[in-house]
């Protein structure tokens, strides 16, 4: 046997036999492999973008939100306070518009309807924030409400500026973009996005997601 290790093992009625030594070497090497395919995926864009889905990872810098009939990815964040960001939203539908407003404190209902119609979110996440608009592409209307908005792209007929027309929330076209950059407030805790276009059919149908805000 040439000093080897060698055994043999029955598959069925017949006798195969079997290097061990090299069936162990084999094993070993695809170990390591797979270790390493694990550590390189762990420290990729893609781990990252898994870990964001989760809310498992701490969002700084630039941030990307994509919007879907009828949901987000990502659906789960996590923001520090003092962290500066870059929300970029990019409205992936091709046919439907997409709001993103981030609240809390249950809805505000409209009173003009006899039916349960929700609006907006109780407290708005960003009264009393500076936002620069970075970019924007096929906006359909922003509302700033109590936000102070700086627009580097010229504003036009799509920047709402007059509080008193709703939440701060920008409204995208199908395919269209807008990247926010602003400083994350001090506003702990857990903070809800959503799409209240179409009077509330695509949040009830689930285009919702949440914000963990960790304390400074």
């Amino acid at each position: 046997m040439d000093g080897e290790d060698r055994s043999k093992e029955t598959v069925g009625s017949d006798a195969v036999e079997v290097d061990w030594s090299r069936r162990s070497f084999l094993i070993g090497t695809s170990s390591v492999l797979a270790a390493s395919a694990i550590a390189l995926f762990e420290s990729s864009n893609i781990a990252k973008a898994f870990s964001a889905l989760n809310g498992l990872q701490v969002d700084s810098g630039l941030t990307k939100v994509y919007q879907q009939d009828y949901y987000y990815i990502p659906n789960q964040m996590t923001w520090r306070v003092g962290t500066p960001m870059t929300l970029h939203i990019h409205n992936l539908s091709p046919t439907h518009f997409h709001e993103m407003q981030i609240g809390r404190g249950g809805f505000q209902r409209d009173p003009n309807y006899y039916t349960d119609l929700r609006i907006q979110f109780n407290e708005d996440f960003w009264d009393g924030v500076p936002v620069t608009i970075k970019e924007e592409h096929a906006v359909d209307n922003l509302v700033t409400n109590k936000a102070i908005v700086t627009s580097i792209p010229k504003p036009g007929p799509w920047l709402i500026t007059a509080p008193g027309n709703g939440n701060f929330s920008p409204t995208l076209r199908p395919g269209g973009s807008i990247s926010l950059t602003f400083t994350v407030p001090n506003k702990p805790g857990i903070w809800e996005y959503g799409c209240f276009v179409q009077g509330f059919i695509h949040y009830a149908d689930g285009m919702k997601g949440t914000i963990n805000i960790l304390p400074a």
